[in-house]
């Protein structure tokens, strides 16, 4: 016996919105340069690289608090 090979079409069997909720709008698909993308990039590491330095920061010195204290 041959199985078929399984092809999305796209049509939703179950409704999966939860009442109360704010409908599902489909996403929109932006096209970026590579001068756009760059930039984003930039941006993201420009937020996010702090706190990441921050939390590593908070772990070291648990880390050395810690050490010491079980000394």
């Amino acid at each position: 016996m041959k199985k078929n090979k399984f092809e999305d079409d796209g049509h939703t069997i179950f409704n999966t919105d939860i009442d109360g909720l704010p409908k599902r709008e489909k996403r929109l698909n932006y096209r970026v340069t590579r001068e756009e993308r760059r930039m984003l990039v930039k941006a993201g590491m420009k937020t996010y690289l702090p706190i990441l330095f921050g939390i590593l920061l908070c772990f070291t010195l648990a880390f050395i608090l810690v050490f010491f204290w079980l000394r």
